[in-house]
């Protein structure tokens, strides 16, 4: 198995169709790539959606649909996201669960992506791969983590020792190709980290657990950000951009403003 991508999921059938359409025209071969979902019981929209795909594509060699009963589900409300402590503990929790279903499998690479954000470009999951080949820990695609504007790109910088506190700084070096203290949303990781780093709970986010333990641990993170993936947070801007698309993957500036 060369790659496995994991993704928790819940009330994303509206998007789903062209998440899936962005996986299958990746420049890679599928039958080396393996599925990983956490689902939840009450979302039979999505998880119908996922089993109609396991049934009709039998080219992946791993498609895992696991039900999480144990926890609640939320889904975001369409004009913003409102996160809480208790929300930031479930997603550690998913996301640590397929982590060890990754583990079990042991491929040679893995990917991480919310299921809100699309692979547009065809060959991304080519490109992370190459600079995994090269060196990096772990690499993502530059997102953007606000509906609108480009001041809120997917990479952030710890502003103590202690990992207590991230934030953006005024620049980063968007177009390119740059080591960065935290990285988000889609990370593809080298078996070392993946075998090695757990989310963990942060104050700011699941993903800024995980980045804290990941360099604590010694391992270097990256944003290939010259490779863009669109973040679709609610149906009202995945509609805007099946109109007008996404010029925020233009961006070949070092400010974030």
């Amino acid at each position: 198995m060369k790659l496995i991508i994991g993704c928790p999921i819940y009330k994303r059938d509206w998007i789903l169709p062209e998440w899936i359409r962005c996986i299958i025209n990746q420049s890679i071969d599928m039958s080396d790539v393996g599925l990983i979902f956490e689902t939840s019981p009450d979302d039979f929209e999505t998880t119908n959606s996922l089993i109609t795909w396991k049934r009709l594509d039998k080219r992946f060699q791993i498609f895992e649909i696991n039900e999480r009963k144990d926890i609640p589900h939320f889904e975001h409300e369409n004009n913003g996201r409102q996160w809480t402590m208790s929300k930031y503990h479930n997603m550690v929790s998913l996301r640590n669960s397929i982590l060890q279903r990754v583990r079990e499998h042991q491929p040679d690479f893995y990917l991480s992506l919310d299921s809100d954000i699309l692979l547009q470009n065809p060959n991304t999951i080519e490109l992370l791969i190459a600079h995994i080949k090269d060196g990096a820990d772990a690499v993502s695609p530059l997102m953007f983590m606000t509906p609108v504007d480009s001041r809120f790109p997917s990479v952030m910088s710890w502003k103590d020792k202690e990992y207590n506190v991230a934030y953006r700084k005024e620049a980063y070096p968007l177009g390119e190709y740059f080591q960065s203290d935290i990285i988000m949303a889609a990370k593809m990781m080298s078996k070392d980290v993946y075998n090695n780093v757990d989310y963990q709970f942060h104050k700011q986010g699941e993903d800024l657990g995980w980045a804290k333990n990941a360099t604590e641990k010694g391992f270097k993170l990256y944003s290939a950000s010259y490779i863009y993936a669109p973040h679709l947070m609610s149906k009202d801007m995945y509609q805007h951009y099946l109109t007008n698309g996404d010029n925020r993957g233009n961006i070949r500036t070092s400010q974030v403003r």
